[in-house]
C-alpha cells in the first residue's frame, strides 16, 4: 500500500472481520467497506494536513510582507483600536459634563467598548492570546 501505518490498519481490519464474521460473502462485503472507510479517512487527514501547511505558507508569507513595511505605517496600523476606544471615553466624558441626553443604547455602546478594550484585551494578554 502506500503508507505503512495505513496498510497496519488495513491487514488488522481485515483480520479481525475474518475471526467475527463467518460467512464469506459478507466477510468480503464488509472488509471491503471498512477498508474503504479507512482510506476515506486517511485521504481526509491527509487533506487537513495539506491544508494546515498551506495557511502556514500564507502566513509565513505574510510576515515577509509585514518585514518591508516602515515603522510608521505599523504605528498607524496599532493606533486604529486605541484611538477608537479613547475617543468613545472621551465622547462619553463630554456627554457626562455637559449633560448631553443619552439612551439606553448608548450606554450599553459605550460598556462594550469598554469592556472590550480595557476587559477583554486585558485577560487576553495576560493569557497570552493577544
Amino acid at each position: 500500500m502506500g503508507f505503512p501505518i495505513i496498510s497496519d490498519v488495513l491487514d488488522l481490519v481485515g483480520k479481525a472481520v475474518d475471526k467475527v464474521i463467518p460467512d464469506a460473502n459478507k466477510r468480503e462485503e464488509i472488509k471491503a467497506k471498512l477498508q474503504f472507510a479507512v482510506m476515506e479517512q486517511a485521504l481526509e487527514e491527509k487533506k487537513l494536513v495539506f491544508q494546515d501547511l498551506e495557511n502556514a505558507r500564507e502566513l509565513y508569507k505574510e510576515e515577509l510582507r509585514e518585514q518591508g513595511v516602515y515603522p510608521l505605517v505599523k504605528s498607524i496600523r496599532a493606533l486604529v483600536r486605541p484611538s477608537i476606544a479613547y475617543s468613545t471615553i472621551g465622547f462619553y466624558i463630554y456627554a457626562k459634563i455637559h449633560s448631553l441626553p443619552l439612551n439606553q443604547s448608548d450606554y450599553y455602546l459605550f460598556y462594550g467598548i469598554f469592556a472590550f478594550y480595557f476587559g477583554l484585551r486585558t485577560v487576553e494578554k495576560k493569557m497570552g492570546k493577544a
